[in-house]
């Protein structure tokens, strides 16, 4: 009789085992995913810019360095903004504030999307959010790709 009972304990105790080293590993794997506010930092280079289907080269480049954001276009001019990242909806959005602007103003919200070495901005009309990741509806899609990729 105590055989058995030990036998059970023995079983039980190794199912939990089991249980616990599967549930351990689904949490560090979790863990160990990258984030897209660790994954968007660094320089991203713009490549082409869309509207209802037309399409033009350009060459702008956004730097993420921690929440800060600087936006540097052609012609040198560079535009510095704060910004966080809002994952929870689709699409992901972008929210950005110029550092120079009063405490009171509205932040923007631009979609993005974000896969490797690729970015792709969607800015919406003034006092629009953009509602997907296309140049549908005078949204401005912008196609970047990683600085050194």
């Amino acid at each position: 009789l105590n055989l058995i009972n030990l036998h059970g304990i023995m079983k039980t105790s190794l199912i939990i085992l089991v249980l616990f080293c599967a549930l351990s590993r689904g949490f560090a794997q979790d863990a160990a995913k990258p984030n897209d506010q660790a994954n968007i930092q660094g320089a991203w280079l713009a490549q082409s810019e869309s509207q209802n289907g037309i399409k033009k080269d350009v060459d702008y480049l956004y730097i993420f360095k921690g929440d800060k954001l600087t936006f540097r276009d052609e012609t040198g001019k560079e535009m510095k903004y704060s910004f966080k990242l809002d994952t929870t909806g689709k699409p992901k959005l972008i929210i950005i504030q110029p550092e120079d602007a009063p405490a009171n103003s509205a932040p923007v919200s631009v979609a993005y999307e974000l896969d490797g070495d690729s970015l792709k901005i969607v800015v919406a009309p003034p006092g629009l959010r953009p509602t997907e990741i296309s140049d549908k509806n005078n949204q401005e899609l912008i196609i970047c790709k990683r600085n050194g990729s």
